[in-house]
């Protein structure tokens, strides 16, 4: 089958196309999906580097999300049929043909929603989803800051705290996305983390943080953050009591209910750029910094 590989850990260089990787053979509760669409996220960056780590041994097959329809089913699979167009979010081998993913990750697709949107949603959208609705359990009423609101977990995790009911809703970004974070939220308060300190843009503090900076934003963070606050960051910890270190825990039922709100459009994702699936687009795009909307790259 076809797909992009990572032959070593490095610079760009390292991606190679492939047309003879072996198409993967699904276990008693898996699908094997044949991919429409996936996205280029932060960390597929950052896993080729060898920032998450070298233990995987290369050449493999990296990437993190999948959007196509199932061409294959286990023998204990429940709920999805051959035919069923589906997303998830994989730990790696996603930049391929045909991809073997588990029914607990697995989400059926609405039919209003395009394989490309549900490709950019799988895994910045779903983390800040998870974030806004389990980890920080937002409640009516409180006052809340997203650090880093114009990528794709903060733009999410504005929209899920509004939905949330969440009375006021700060975050952080360059003063050039102040149009682009108000076309999502025209009620979000954009503080310009390069001219404007916490302290002063909050000086009564806020219930909620979530974190996507970390360093010296984490830091600066608790002290805008109330006695009785909760803060967590998917980045690192502290010793904080109010912070709490997490990362995204890929569940299937709970992305069918974020592309449920997607497709009824009270979340909305933005893409930024499309290209036909290949190893030069995959390295044009992860080359791309302080992109607005999501980078997706197609196999129709």
């Amino acid at each position: 089958m076809y797909a992009v590989e990572m032959i070593n850990y490095g610079d760009l260089d390292v991606l190679t196309d492939t047309q003879t990787a072996q198409r993967p053979e699904i276990k008693s509760k898996q699908v094997l999906v044949q991919q429409h669409a996936t996205a280029i996220d932060p960390y597929d960056v950052k896993f080729r580097q060898g920032l998450m780590g070298t233990d995987k041994t290369t050449p493999l097959i990296p990437g993190s999300s999948v959007s196509g329809h199932v061409i294959a089913v286990g023998d204990e699979v429940e709920n999805f049929s051959i035919g069923d167009r589906v997303a998830a979010s994989t730990h790696l081998k996603s930049y391929a043909q045909y991809v073997a993913v588990s029914q607990s990750l697995l989400a059926k697709i609405p039919d209003n929603v395009s394989y490309e949107t549900a490709a950019a949603t799988v895994l910045g959208a779903q983390t800040g989803y998870q974030m806004v609705t389990v980890d920080l359990d937002i409640q009516p009423g409180e006052s809340v800051l997203i650090h880093g609101g114009a990528g794709s977990v903060g733009s999410a995790a504005i929209q899920a705290a509004r939905l949330r009911g969440a009375q006021t809703i700060y975050t952080t970004a360059s003063s050039t996305a102040t149009a682009y974070l108000q076309a999502i939220d025209s009620q979000v308060q954009v503080i310009d983390y390069r001219t404007t300190a916490l302290t002063q843009a909050l000086p009564e503090g806020v219930d909620v943080i979530l974190d996507t900076i970390g360093g010296d934003t984490l830091q600066q963070s608790l002290n805008v953050l109330k006695p009785q606050g909760r803060l967590v960051s998917l980045v690192e910890d502290a010793t904080d009591q109010r912070v709490q270190h997490s990362y995204l825990q890929s569940n299937g039922q709970r992305l069918e209910t974020l592309l449920g709100l997607v497709s009824v459009g009270k979340i909305s994702i933005r893409i930024a750029k499309v290209a036909p699936f290949d190893a030069e687009n995959m390295k044009q795009f992860q080359t791309l910094k302080h992109v607005l909307g999501k980078l997706v790259l197609t196999f129709d």
